[in-house]
């Protein structure tokens, strides 16, 4: 595999690499694997080959366990008859390795073909290319794009690969994916995991990856997720998030986490847009999303927002927010308890318009615990205080560096406010500096305790 390396070098000390994927990705046919010549599908001939490879994978789950596509074209067509049954072409149900020859030129594509509207319906239908569900484990596709280009008709809810709950140990590596939006058709997600309370979408890795053009999300978690890895992976152009917890249906999860576990790291993020999120983490309500870290990742172009979240770490990202848009770099609302923003580097440039670079705050009767930042670098040329905190009960910043670059201001470098209901504690900020033009370090709204700590805290 080609791999080009983006080097991030931050002006805190340390070195950020990122790993993007690069041309290839499968290993040679296996011997003793089923092909999916041998049940007809036959590549690049533009016929469908749906039940050919439905066939084929049934006969390799219950069989060699594994599956070898050719290289060139394969497509599928969307089954013809109503019922959640029909909405995907393919579906892997047990252990299965499928394998491609490649996700680059010379490799393996499978191909959306046709219309996803049900004959004599008019209203475009829900699709998903590959649905891997019915308690399938110990499944990994590999070395192949996905592309959903050729589609016609389609409902919001299409998807290339969806994750259905139960499944367990499902691997997704060196794939590329490509659902570009198409005129009156609507799409969904390049990935999509969507698990129950009871059945849930447990312990998925997923590596190596481009979404070169995704609809809505480059891969959508929904609920009833336990045990997520997105490594090593990028996104090109999404219409909606690149990485989108999107989580609907939290009553039945009885306030318990609706996702949980899920670790994102060596990512660069990107939209290609000129507004809105980049990263969205949060849960439904009370049924928040639990222990959640993205790391060592470059986002490019838009905001990561947090939204009832618990235990969520954001460590030696770069972010840069999006000229002409107000939006902070970093949004944190509701639930939040023990969230974490460590190395990071956060840009914001006088493009962005009046705001913050950093906003913890909350909404609709929840409210922030605690935040922590530390060793983190704020740019930020636009007016506004660089950390903005409202209803947040206690703010530590430690390490960091907060510089505004704009014009002369009063603005404080960090505005914390409180309420009747949601007193704030008095920040503390340690062994920090604040470079540029500001008004005070920190400035107290509302209702507080006590006055802020600062030690060793420096203006330049």
């Amino acid at each position: 595999m080609t791999v080009r390396r983006s080097l991030l070098v931050l002006a805190l000390g340390a070195t950020l690499s990122i790993a993007v994927v690069g041309e290839s990705g499968a290993a040679p046919p296996h011997l003793g694997c089923t092909k999916a010549a041998d049940f007809g599908a036959v590549p690049n001939d533009g016929l469908d080959d749906r039940v050919a490879l439905q066939a084929a994978i049934d006969a390799a789950q219950n069989g060699p366990r594994c599956l070898d596509l050719a290289a060139g074209t394969f497509h599928a067509t969307r089954k013809p008859t109503p019922g959640a049954a029909s909405i995907p072409s393919l579906r892997v149900t047990g252990t299965l390795a499928l394998r491609g020859a490649g996700e680059g030129p010379g490799g393996t594509v499978l191909a959306m073909l046709g219309s996803g509207t049900l004959p004599g319906a008019t209203v475009p239908s829900d699709w998903r290319l590959l649905d891997i569900a019915g308690g399938a484990s110990g499944v990994v596709v590999s070395g192949l794009a996905f592309d959903g280009s050729q589609r016609v008709g389609t409902g919001e809810q299409t998807h290339l690969v969806q994750l259905t709950g139960p499944t367990t140990g499902v691997v997704i590596e060196h794939v590329r994916f490509r659902l570009p939006p198409l005129g009156g058709s609507t799409g969904g997600d390049c990935v999509r995991l969507l698990g129950t309370p009871t059945e849930w979408v447990r312990d998925t890795t997923i590596r190596d990856t481009v979404g070169e053009d995704c609809d809505r999300s480059f891969v959508g978690v929904q609920r009833g997720v336990d045990g997520l890895v997105v490594e090593r992976s990028e996104s090109v152009r999404v219409g909606d998030q690149a990485i989108d917890f999107e989580p609907t249906g939290g009553a039945g999860f009885n306030c318990q986490p609706i996702v949980k576990n899920v670790l994102m790291r060596d990512l660069v993020l990107r939209r290609a847009a000129t507004q809105g999120l980049t990263v969205a983490i949060g849960g439904d309500g009370c049924a928040v999303a639990d222990t959640v870290t993205l790391t060592d990742s470059i986002v490019e172009d838009g905001t990561v927002s947090i939204l009832d979240a618990v235990n969520v770490t954001l460590s030696r990202l770069h972010l840069r927010g999006l000229d002409g848009s107000a939006a902070p770099a970093v949004l944190a609302r509701k639930r939040i308890v023990n969230f974490r923003v460590l190395d990071c580097v956060l840009e914001r440039g006088a493009g962005s318009g009046p705001g913050s670079a950093i906003q913890i705050s909350g909404q609709n009767g929840a409210d922030p615990t605690d935040a922590l930042l530390s060793g983190v670098r704020v740019i930020q040329a636009s007016a506004g205080p660089l950390v903005r905190a409202e209803r947040l009960a206690r703010l530590i910043v430690t390490g960091s560096e907060l510089t505004y670059t704009g014009a002369a201001s009063s603005d404080p470098a960090i505005v914390v406010r409180g309420f009747a209901d949601a007193p704030a504690e008095a920040p503390v900020l340690v062994d920090t500096r604040v470079v540029g033009p500001l008004g005070p370090t920190v400035l107290m709204g509302g209702v507080f305790r006590g006055d802020p700590v600062l030690v060793r805290v420096t203006r330049a």
